[in-house]
């Protein structure tokens, strides 16, 4: 029976002392490549996107058969992309519209979309909106339509909008400076 016992006894010893001992602690792979891949952020090192001032010139016209449409571009804005090995991607383009029906109190309302808009480009390819707005606008009332954008493509600029509304068309020249 001894015999039998101090095996039994020996083995739960070395689970015991195994099972207290204390492990090393674990670490992981992404806490040290954070820490050393990442560059210091000071001032000089820190680069900002090339941004283009946007203008549509003019900024403002009439639209739809009655010439029952106002449209106000504002907050034109471009971004240079950059993919992170510094290769060029393009510009995103980014701008908004306010647009006012003239039509009389008891008038038709209208609805206004920007995804039949074109962007030209001066290789003169026509691109469509990556992303677009569209509302419905009430007699004597004004509508904002946010965050219309094209993604030019690289190597090429914008050289005019083209928009169009119930078979009107009205094209507007765009300088990136």
């Amino acid at each position: 029976m001894k015999r039998r016992l101090i095996p039994i006894a020996a083995l739960a010893s070395f689970v015991f002392i195994y099972s207290c001992k204390s492990k090393p602690k674990e670490t992981g792979t992404d806490s040290a490549t954070t820490t050393t891949t990442q560059p210091a952020t000071t001032p000089s090192s820190a680069t900002e996107p090339k941004t283009y001032a946007v203008s549509f010139t003019p900024d403002t016209l009439l639209m739809g058969k009655n010439k029952e449409v106002f449209v106000k571009i504002k907050n034109a804005k471009a971004v240079a992309l950059v993919n992170p090995d510094g290769k060029d991607e393009g510009i995103e383009l980014t701008f908004d519209l306010d647009v006012t029906n003239k039509n009389q109190v008891g008038g038709n309302s209208i609805f206004f979309r920007t995804d039949n808009f074109r962007m030209t480009l001066d290789n003169n390819n026509n691109i469509t909106q990556d992303n677009g707005a569209a509302e419905g606008v009430d007699a004597e009332s004004t509508k904002e339509l946010k965050g219309i954008t094209y993604k030019i493509p690289p190597g090429t600029k914008p050289k005019m909008l083209n928009l169009f509304h119930e078979q009107t068309r009205v094209s507007i020249p765009v300088e990136l400076k």
